[in-house]
């Protein structure tokens, strides 16, 4: 009797699939185990035949050791203080600059070899229109000033505080100018001063005297000629001796915030302040001195009843 697959149902055929692929591995094993019995010939091998059963770190270290190169001894140092060598073979760090930023290098054309040195002779020679645009502004800038103090007496109150803060401005302006057209008057006094000195020697040396370079404390004395010498120049004797005095006090000055304490032995005494000496009461007098209470006071004040102020 035949049996049609195509009626059956899709349940059924899949155990079937199932029972058969079960039973056709079962029958698969045993028939493996029956070949892999050993036989009586096989169950006592010889003395030349070895056991060829190895275990897994036994197969690791055979197929280190085949793959693994010998390594090279380090030669000795010469001595203890020479460089120990180590090896190149190192990995290279994850913090490192594979591919260069094309970001543009600042940089500053003053200070390029190119460039040359810096000399002051050549940079007045080729910027001696400079000092004329130093004077030129500190010129309109005193008279942009005076107009500005002009307006601002007869400006009207909403416009008074914008005012005052143009004529602040205006005030600044006109000294940072004044300090730029002083230091360049100032560094023409000295540069024909070294200039003079400079050429005196190169003569002096052409008539055959020895070589002399000019200390800095003599540098510095002749500046300070120099500088006086163009001032009496422009104004006179008295011109001189006010900016010696203005020196002095900004030197004093300086000495004086730079002191930790008053000198020992000066007091600020108020010349208005008046003092009384009565016996051992000594009572000071005078605008904004407080009387100085002595041990006699103190009981007077303790025995007088104290007077209280009425509340209303």
């Amino acid at each position: 009797m035949s049996l049609d697959l195509s009626s059956l149902p899709l349940g059924m055929l899949r155990k079937a699939q199932r029972a058969l692929s079960q039973s056709r591995a079962l029958s698969d094993s045993e028939s493996e185990s029956e070949s892999d019995a050993p036989s009586e010939e096989d169950a006592y091998p010889t003395d030349d035949e070895r056991p060829r059963s190895t275990t897994a770190k036994e197969k690791d270290k055979e197929r280190l050791d085949k793959h693994s190169k010998p390594r090279k001894d380090l030669a000795k140092r010469s001595s203890k203080h020479a460089p120990t060598e180590i090896t190149s073979k190192r990995p290279v760090t994850r913090r490192r600059t594979v591919v260069e930023s094309k970001a543009p290098i600042p940089r500053d054309p003053r200070f390029l070899h190119i460039t040359g040195t810096y000399d002051p002779q050549k940079f007045k020679s080729h910027y001696t229109f400079l000092s004329t645009l130093h004077t030129s502004e500190l010129s309109t800038l005193r008279s942009n000033l005076s107009l500005a103090r002009k307006l601002l007496l007869n400006s009207p109150k909403e416009l008074r505080a914008a005012r005052e803060r143009e004529v602040g401005r205006l005030e600044l302006a006109v000294k940072r100018a004044e300090s730029s057209v002083n230091r360049d008057k100032r560094e023409k006094v000295e540069m024909e001063a070294l200039d003079r000195v400079g050429r005196e020697e190169r003569e002096k040396r052409r008539k055959g005297k020895a070589g002399w370079w000019m200390k800095s404390a003599e540098k510095k004395e002749l500046l300070m000629k120099a500088r006086y010498d163009a001032i009496a120049s422009s104004g006179g004797k008295r011109a001189v001796k006010k900016a010696i005095e203005k020196k002095q006090k900004k030197q004093s000055q300086k000495e004086k915030k730079s002191r930790p304490f008053p000198a020992p032995g000066r007091t600020h005494s108020n010349p208005n302040d008046a003092s009384i000496s009565t016996g051992s009461n000594n009572i000071n007098i005078g605008s904004g001195s407080r009387q100085k209470r002595t041990r006699s006071t103190l009981d007077e004040e303790r025995t007088q009843p104290s007077k209280k102020r009425r509340k209303f």
